[in-house]
């Protein structure tokens, strides 16, 4: 879907010099920032899947994007709809360039690190009534759960570190606390990727076997474009491959098993 969606999305970059920029060498690039706070619900839903999909699968993203012109303050109510604060999708964004060895001028992991451990909540909560104090709090579990999924990225997507690292395992260990906490609230079905990316890194069978179990509850739920049961069998792959017996596993070894049961 997004790849039949891309040469739309980049015609309509093209038709707005506010959209692009001028990469380091010279060429334009779509700008990150400037078309995630665009007020076109399609360029803002283009980029945020498009960059969650490359985090999940391993591939690079499919437009070229820049970082130079970085916003600092955060996009209204932006978190609230896709359950993701903006702040983190472009650090998983600029992740995913490194990955893809993009031209593109990114920041370093200790920069990233520490980015994701600054970033608060603005509190901004839709005004509808429907929403319980209760509600709210669930949302913001799951937005805490995005910080210690994008540490996970980090220290293994970039950094090269296994999923024995103690930092790794300590992201682990608080994404299945929240989980917990959030239990079966409507608002959980915004954990997919908080599932998949902690049952990468889980090493304890009973931490392997509830996100195999809660990605088998999403069913066809296709909040992120994807079913959770597709990625329950990617992860099932890894457990009795390379991370049989709770053995440490590498990022690109969740890639190449993502590779084999989803091909692309």
């Amino acid at each position: 879907m997004l790849r039949r969606a891309l040469p739309k999305f980049l015609q309509f970059v093209a038709a707005n010099p506010d959209l692009y920029i001028e990469a380091p060498k010279g060429n334009l690039v779509v700008s990150f920032s400037r078309t995630l706070g665009a007020p076109h619900h399609e360029l803002r839903r283009f980029v945020t899947y498009d960059t969650v999909a490359a985090f999940l699968l391993g591939v690079p993203p499919l437009a070229e994007y820049g970082y130079n012109d970085r916003r600092d303050s955060e996009i209204t109510g932006f978190d609230w709809v896709h359950g993701i604060p903006a702040e983190f999708i472009e650090i998983i964004a600029q992740i995913n360039s490194r990955r893809a060895e993009s031209p593109a001028t990114v920041d370093d992991p200790e920069t990233l690190e520490r980015r994701i451990w600054a970033w608060q909540s603005h509190g901004t909560v839709p005004d509808k009534s429907t929403d319980s104090k209760e509600t709210n709090m669930t949302r913001a579990q799951v937005q805490e759960g995005w910080r210690h999924a994008l540490l996970i990225y980090v220290y293994m997507g970039i950094c090269g570190v296994s999923s024995e690292d103690p930092r790794v395992q300590a992201a682990v260990r608080h994404i299945f606390s929240l989980a917990e906490v959030i239990g079966n609230s409507r608002v959980g079905i915004h954990m997919l990727p908080h599932c998949v990316i902690a049952g990468l890194a889980a090493r304890l069978e009973k931490h392997r076997v509830a996100v195999y179990e809660k990605l088998r509850s999403l069913g066809n739920t296709r909040v992120w474009l994807f079913a959770g049961t597709q990625f329950g069998e990617v992860l099932y792959e890894l457990w009795h491959g390379a991370g049989i017996g709770g053995a440490p596993v590498m990022w690109d070894d969740y890639v190449k098993c993502r590779r084999r049961v989803i091909p692309m």
